[in-house]
């Protein structure tokens, strides 16, 4: 009896990892206005206003060879996503700022988003990921 209520539940478990694998969206990011190809982009991809630009869901960087870049994120779930990037020309691993942190390096958001006197909101750079998606983001 017990190990028939093992073998259910190792079951159930592999069913439902299966389910969530097949529901799982690929998304591509397609950067341009890269001026110079050198550094790092360092990408987070947000799945709340909570968290927006203070935890994201996950975080990498792909280092930048040429003026457009695509990149794969495979296996998000469907949802609700903001993204944030930026090009770290030299190397520092954070985004240069200068006076009233106004940027020195090129950044970006998803939806092209932009704010005024400071980041733009989520609800301005969010999307909804519902099937295999490019995403184009512009440097600024």
């Amino acid at each position: 009896m017990k190990t028939m209520r093992i073998l259910l539940l190792v079951c159930a478990l592999t069913l439902s990892a299966t389910v969530q694998l097949l529901s799982a969206q690929n998304l591509t990011l397609e950067v341009r206005n890269i001026e110079k190809p050198q550094g790092y982009l360092y990408v987070a991809i947000y799945h709340s206003a909570d968290h927006f630009l203070k935890k994201p869901l996950t975080g990498f960087r792909v280092e930048v060879k040429d003026k457009t870049l695509s990149i794969p994120c495979q296996g998000l779930p469907v949802g609700t996503y903001a993204i944030s990037l930026f090009q770290d020309e030299n190397g520092n691993g954070k985004l240069d700022t200068a006076a009233f942190g106004i940027p020195t390096e090129k950044y970006g958001f998803s939806n092209d988003a932009e704010g005024v006197m400071g980041p733009p909101s989520y609800e301005k750079c969010s999307f909804r990921l519902e099937a295999d998606t490019t995403l184009v983001v512009h440097l600024k």
